[in-house]
């Protein structure tokens, strides 16, 4: 079956909330991170990654419908074992999760230049940002 929407429709609308990292965007920030869990893979069918623990240096980048819940995850299992959670989030700073979760309790934000290329192919319809979140010392 051939599907009647094309990639850029996705891209150009709210038909997607899975937007793939780009290769060189998830290996610059494993460089410097050395990231051990990543709670929400890919189109994942398996939806756990709010329902168990974290590891230690987290990466994850949310399906953009639940950003709220997995900033909520992260700022509970810094108080547990994890010492670092980077997100790659749409720099969304009047929406609620931002506001709520990132504004009080953000280590680091960096403001991506330009459009990422989520597909390869067609820049992201909005802007994106890295938000980290880490361990707060006692």
């Amino acid at each position: 079956m051939v599907s009647r929407y094309k990639t850029s429709d996705a891209m150009f609308s709210s038909k997607s909330i899975h937007w793939r990292t780009p290769l060189e965007v998830y290996m610059e920030l494993d460089k410097e991170f050395k990231f051990d869990f990543d709670p929400c893979p890919y189109k994942s069918k398996n939806r756990t990654g709010l329902l168990v623990g974290w590891g230690k240096r987290v990466y994850c980048n949310p399906p953009y419908n639940n950003i709220y819940n997995f900033i909520e995850k992260a700022l509970i299992e810094l108080k547990k074992q994890t010492e670092v959670v980077v997100f790659l989030l749409p720099s969304r700073t009047d929406s609620k999760w931002f506001h709520d979760l990132v504004l009080s309790k953000y280590h680091e934000i960096r403001l991506v230049r330009g459009r990422i290329k989520f597909d390869g192919k067609h820049n992201a319809p909005f802007a994106s940002c890295i938000i980290i979140f880490k361990k707060r010392k006692k």
